[in-house]
């Protein structure tokens, strides 16, 4: 893929170090000369010298037929104009910006960024995920947080256990994907008698996974 980056700096310099390492086409646009010096001397790619929220900078990049346009600098308002540009006069499909205040995430998505992504809000999100909610955990979020895959420890308390998966009225938007048995991981049926002990993977919708918790816990 061609993948053009808006902001030189920390950010976008690892960033795209990274994307190299996958075989994709890297471009950065920053300001400052000597940033653009150490991107082309490190990292052998194209660094153009100018303002990525400018049309003609965009234009020199050959903006129209990239497939990704990414905008890493430390300004939230640069990086939404940056996107705006990217997506409304040169039709990339995806437009990523950084986002260093979290409350301007759902502004920017409002504003036509397909993806806002926030430093602060995502170290929030890993800490979260790490904690376990008395046997729940939220391994991954899907569709921008409207799914959520979790993990459920079965203790003998619960309301489901010895019973047939058959029998059990799971909340709604619930989905009992696999259960992890003492070394075992198999994919459950109607007839499968949950136990005490069991780790069930299970996806729920953000608003149903408060539901499922309390069913089977």
């Amino acid at each position: 893929m061609y993948i053009v980056i808006a902001g030189g700096g920390k950010v976008g310099y690892y960033l795209a170090k990274t994307l190299l390492s996958y075989k994709h086409e890297v471009v950065v646009i920053e300001p400052q000369a000597e940033l653009c010096e150490k991107l082309a001397n490190q990292l052998y790619i194209r660094a153009c010298n100018g303002d990525g929220t400018t049309i003609d900078k965009l234009e020199e990049v050959d903006a129209s037929r990239a497939d990704i346009f990414v905008a890493t600098t430390g300004r939230d308002e640069d990086n939404l104009i940056a996107c705006q540009l990217a997506k409304n006069n040169f039709h990339i499909k995806r437009t990523i910006a950084r986002v260093n205040n979290p409350k301007n995430i759902e502004v920017f998505k409002k504003l036509g960024v397909d993806m806002a992504v926030s430093s602060t809000s995502m170290m929030a999100e890993l800490i979260e995920q790490e904690i376990d909610y008395s046997g729940i955990k939220t391994l991954i979020k899907l569709r921008n947080g409207k799914i959520t895959l979790n993990e459920i420890e079965l203790h003998e308390n619960s309301i489901a256990c010895g019973k047939k998966l058959m029998d059990l009225k799971l909340p709604n938007n619930s989905l009992l994907i696999s259960i992890i048995r003492d070394d075992d991981v198999f994919i459950p049926n109607g007839q499968t008698v949950l136990q005490k002990g069991d780790y069930i993977i299970a996806a729920s919708s953000s608003e149903d996974q408060e539901r499922l918790k309390e069913f089977f816990l």
